[in-house]
C-alpha cells in the first residue's frame, strides 16, 4: 500500500522523540546560565507521552508499515545514545569503585542507577511504535497472540529490542536493505572501537 502524503507526516513524531533524546543528552554536560537549555532533559518524556498517543490513535491497518518504519527510525536511531549511555554508567561505576573516597562510591553508584532508569524510560517510550505494529499484525492474522506478546515484551530491555526489530526485519521482509546497513556500520563500529581501546592499552603499556 502506497503512503499518502498525510500519512507520510506521521514520521514527524519519531523523528522528534529522536531529537528530543538527543537535545536532553547534550544539555546534560552543557553549563548554560539560559533556563531552557536545562528543561531540555524532560522534552523525552514529553514527546514519549506523544509516542504512546499516535501510535495508539493511529493502529490501524493503513498504518502497518508506517508503524515498523517508524520503530526502525527510532530503535536504529538510538544505539548510538544507548552506547554512550552505557559507557556513562560503566564510568560511573568505575570511579565509585577506584576512587577511596567512600561518598563517590555512594555517588558513583546513585549516578549509575538513575542514568539506567532514564536510559529504560527512554527505550520504554521509544517502544509504541513496535507494539502497535505487533498488534496490527496480530489482528490482520500474521502474527499469533503469543509472539506479539513475547516481541513486545523484547522491546523493553537493552540490546534485545535492537535484535528483536532486526530479527522482525528479516521476517517479515521490511526495510531489509536498512537493516543490512545498520549491521554493517555498527560492525565497523565496533572493530573501530575495539581497535581504538587495544591502541589506547598499546600505548599506555609501552
Amino acid at each position: 500500500m502506497k503512503e499518502t502524503s498525510r500519512q507520510r507526516l506521521f514520521y514527524i513524531f519519531p523523528v522528534l522523540y529522536i531529537i528530543s533524546v538527543y537535545m536532553a543528552f547534550i544539555s546534560f554536560f552543557t553549563e548554560s546560565r539560559i533556563s531552557f537549555i536545562h528543561y531540555l532533559a524532560f522534552t523525552p518524556f514529553i514527546f514519549g507521552i506523544l509516542n504512546i498517543i499516535m501510535s495508539a490513535r493511529y493502529c490501524k491497518p493503513e498504518y502497518y508499515n508506517i508503524m515498523f518504519n517508524s520503530c526502525i527510525i527510532v530503535k536504529y536511531c538510538m544505539v548510538p545514545f544507548f552506547i554512550a549511555g552505557g559507557f556513562l554508567v560503566a564510568g560511573s561505576l568505575i570511579s565509585g569503585i577506584l576512587l577511596p573516597m567512600p561518598p563517590m562510591f555512594i555517588v558513583g553508584f546513585a549516578l549509575a542507577a538513575i542514568l539506567c532508569i532514564a536510559g529504560w524510560l527512554v527505550l520504554a517510550f521509544g517502544s509504541p511504535y513496535t507494539i502497535s505494529y505487533l498488534v496490527l499484525s496480530c489482528k490482520t492474522g500474521k502474527r499469533s497472540k503469543g509472539m506479539a506478546v513475547l516481541h513486545s515484551i523484547l522491546q523493553f530491555f537493552f540490546t534485545a529490542d535492537v535484535i528483536d526489530i532486526i530479527f522482525l526485519s528479516f521476517r517479515d521482509h521490511k526495510c531489509v536493505k536498512a537493516s543490512i546497513i545498520f549491521i554493517i556500520l555498527l560492525s565497523i563500529s565496533i572493530i573501530a572501537l575495539i581497535l581504538i581501546i587495544l591502541f589506547a592499552l598499546f600505548e599506555i603499556i609501552v
